[in-house]
């Protein structure tokens, strides 16, 4: 007969879920989610780009942090246009006739394409991100 003494692997997983629950709280968990927005807030721009002459519209695209669906465990953002006059030098209050058209004009997309064409890139820079925040706080290891 095999006798298994399990207790020091339970208490050695035990130590290391704490461990990971400590790295990996809200601050590293904002970095990655925001690392993974700003990959496709860059893809809009440069979308929206193509579509006008002035960078009012690309200045306006900003991320922001949904504070009532983000906590400790789960962090939400928002790829989007800020509305009104802002220091971004102009009211781009016209970004949905462009992103969804009009019965009279054509729609041009540029916040669509730009998840659809990059949502790998973001995840891939969330992996990256998440990966840097926990070397750093595990001190390099």
């Amino acid at each position: 007969m095999i006798k298994f003494d399990t207790s020091a692997l339970l208490d050695a997983f035990k130590q290391t879920t704490a461990l990971i629950t400590e790295v990996v709280g809200e601050p590293t968990l904002r970095a990655a989610g925001f690392a993974g927005a700003a990959v496709i807030r860059d893809e809009a721009k440069r979308n929206a780009m193509a579509h006008q002459r002035t960078g009012t519209l690309a200045r306006s695209i900003v991320v922001k942090r949904l504070v009532e669906e983000s906590d400790g465990k789960r962090q939400a953002y928002l790829v989007t246009v800020r509305g009104g006059k802002s220091n971004a030098g102009g009211d781009a209050f016209y970004w949905r006739f462009l992103e969804f058209g009009t019965a009279h004009s054509p729609a041009y997309p540029f916040l669509r394409p730009a998840y659809e064409s990059k949502k790998q890139a973001a995840v891939d820079a969330m992996t990256r991100t998440l990966a840097q925040k926990i070397k750093e706080r595990l001190g390099g290891q």
